[in-house]
């Protein structure tokens, strides 16, 4: 039995996500009971705020046929995964934060029923211009990631943090909800 909270934070590219999980390590600490997963992604690091663990395609899937990945996706050409550990955590009653999918949400709540889903969002246009000044893709591939983000707007999610003025703002509202989940547990 599961007795801790599955925090799946999710959100687009370029919505700050990885910032605001960042800052969020700085007020929750193990000694609170609260964890922070790192993903396994077949990509290698770069200089983004996102520090995950880099893993070849050929071992990616070896743990993925040992059951060695608790929640697993593909997204824009890369495999990601989180570790089967974090069930051992939620056992013993810690709050598990993720950085997930949008994609796998359903799968994801399916699998962990006491999920809280986190939706980190900005306005389409400040997304456009944090996108474009990454430099890291052509303007036709940032209107397709905003295409993709599109099929996302309906889905439903258990808050929704707004991250287009101060950083402090988003990783308050943050702290604040999950505080509140995982003291209601």
């Amino acid at each position: 039995m599961l007795k801790g909270t599955l925090f799946y934070i999710i959100g687009a590219s370029g919505v700050g996500k990885d910032s605001v999980i960042n800052e969020l390590k700085n007020k929750l600490t193990y000694k609170e009971g609260f964890i922070f997963t790192k993903r396994f992604i077949t990509r290698p690091n770069s200089d983004s705020a996102e520090k995950h663990i880099p893993i070849s395609k050929s071992d990616f899937d070896y743990r993925l046929s040992n059951q060695l990945f608790a929640l697993h996706w593909q997204a824009n050409g890369n495999a990601y995964g989180i570790g089967i550990e974090i069930e051992y955590w939620l056992s013993k009653g810690l709050h598990v934060i993720v950085n997930g999918s949008r994609a796998y949400l359903d799968v994801a709540k399916i699998k962990y029923p006491q999920l809280q889903s986190i939706l980190i969002e900005v306005d389409k246009s400040i997304l456009y211009d944090r996108l474009i000044g990454r430099n890291r893709e052509s303007k036709e591939q940032i209107e397709q990631r905003l295409k993709r983000n599109e099929q996302f707007e309906t889905l439903d999610y258990d808050m929704i943090i707004n991250n287009e003025s101060h950083l402090e703002i988003a990783v308050d509202s943050l702290y604040h909800f999950i505080r509140s989940k995982a003291s209601n547990q």
